[in-house]
C-alpha cells in the first residue's frame, strides 16, 4: 500500500512541480541535440575504424524506438551526417559537442525540479559533465556497434568448439532479438543511473535512485510497445498535417521525459519517508545525502 501510495504521490507531484511543461521542454532540446549528436559521433567515429561504423551505430539507436518516431527521424539524419563532414579536433567537433548538451542541460533543470535541489556548481563545471555525458554516450554507441558488427565473426569461431543443440539455439531469431533489446534495456539503465548519482544537484547513493531508474525503464518498455499501437488506431495527419511525423517524435520524446522525472519524483518521495522515518524533515531545496 505505502508502495501504490508513494507512485500516486509522484504523479501528483510531477503535475504540482511543472513536470509536463519540463518534459515538453527536455522532448525538444533533444530533437535539437539529436542531430549535432549525430555529426559529433560521425566525427569520433574516425578512432574507431570509420564512418560506416558511426551509420550502423545511428541505425541501432533508432532500432529500438518505435517504428513510427524511428522513420520521422531516421532519414533526416541520416541525410545530415551524409553531407556533414567534419574532424574530431577542430572548431566544428566541438561546437557540435556543444550543441549536443542542450538535451542534458534541460535534463538537468528536469531532475533537479524533480529532487528539490538548487544547482551550486558552477556552470563551466556543469557544462564539462554534460560534455562528458555525451562523450562517453557517442564512444559507448560506437564500442556496442563495433561487437555488433564483429560480434558475429567472432562468434563464428568459437561455434567450432560448441555442441551442435548449442548452435541452434545461438542461431534462432528470438535469441537475437532477446540479445538487441537485453542491450538497449543495460544502455538505458546505466544511462539513467548516470542521469540521477552525477548529473543532478546534490548527493545520492544507488540505492536511493535504483527505484525509481526501474520504474522508468518497466515504463520506457510498456510506453513504447503502447505507442506504435496507438498510432495504428489515430490519424495525426488531422491535426499536424505535413508536422506531423515531427510531433509523434515530439510526443514520444515527451512522454520518455515524464517517465524520467517520474522516476526522480518516487526516488524523492521515498527519501522523504526515509527521512521521516528518522524523524528528520528533509526541506524544500536541501540537498539529498547531506
Amino acid at each position: 500500500m505505502n508502495r501504490y501510495r508513494t507512485f500516486l504521490g509522484a504523479l501528483y507531484r510531477l503535475y504540482e512541480h511543472s513536470g509536463f511543461s519540463l518534459a515538453g521542454a527536455v522532448a525538444f532540446s533533444f530533437v535539437v541535440s539529436l542531430f549535432p549528436f549525430c555529426i559529433f559521433v560521425g566525427a569520433l567515429s574516425g578512432i574507431f575504424g570509420g564512418r560506416e561504423l558511426a551509420v550502423r551505430a545511428v541505425a541501432q539507436l533508432f532500432d529500438i524506438l518505435p517504428e513510427a518516431v524511428a522513420s520521422a527521424l531516421a532519414p533526416q539524419v541520416e541525410s545530415i551526417m551524409g553531407s556533414s563532414r567534419i574532424d574530431l579536433l577542430t572548431v566544428s567537433g566541438f561546437l557540435a559537442l556543444f550543441f549536443a548538451t542542450s538535451a542534458i542541460e534541460t535534463m538537468r533543470a528536469a531532475l533537479n525540479g524533480a529532487y528539490r535541489v538548487r544547482e551550486t556548481r558552477p556552470y563551466p563545471l556543469c557544462l564539462a559533465i554534460s560534455m562528458c555525458f555525451v562523450f562517453v554516450s557517442a564512444v559507448s554507441m560506437l564500442v556496442l556497434t563495433w561487437a555488433v558488427v564483429f560480434g558475429p565473426a567472432i562468434a563464428a569461431k568459437l561455434a567450432e568448439f560448441e555442441p551442435a543443440w548449442a548452435k541452434k539455439i545461438l542461431e534462432s531469431n528470438w535469441v537475437d532479438t532477446f540479445q538487441r533489446y537485453a542491450l538497449a534495456i543495460a544502455v538505458i539503465t546505466s544511462l539513467l543511473l548516470a542521469f540521477h548519482l552525477w548529473l543532478a544537484a546534490g548527493r545520492r547513493r544507488l540505492t536511493d535512485v535504483l527505484p525509481g531508474v526501474l520504474v522508468s525503464v518497466s515504463l520506457w518498455i510498456v510506453v513504447a510497445a503502447l505507442y506504435s499501437y496507438y498510432l495504428d488506431l489515430s490519424d495525426y495527419t488531422r491535426f499536424y498535417a505535413g508536422l506531423s511525423q515531427l510531433m509523434i517524435a515530439l510526443i514520444f520524446f515527451q512522454f520518455t521525459a515524464m517517465i524520467i522525472i517520474l522516476g526522480a519524483e518516487i526516488n524523492r518521495g521515498i527519501m522523504e519517508l526515509k527521512k521521516l522515518g528518522n524523524g528528520v524533515h528533509l526541506d524544500e531545496g536541501e540537498p539529498e545525502g547531506a
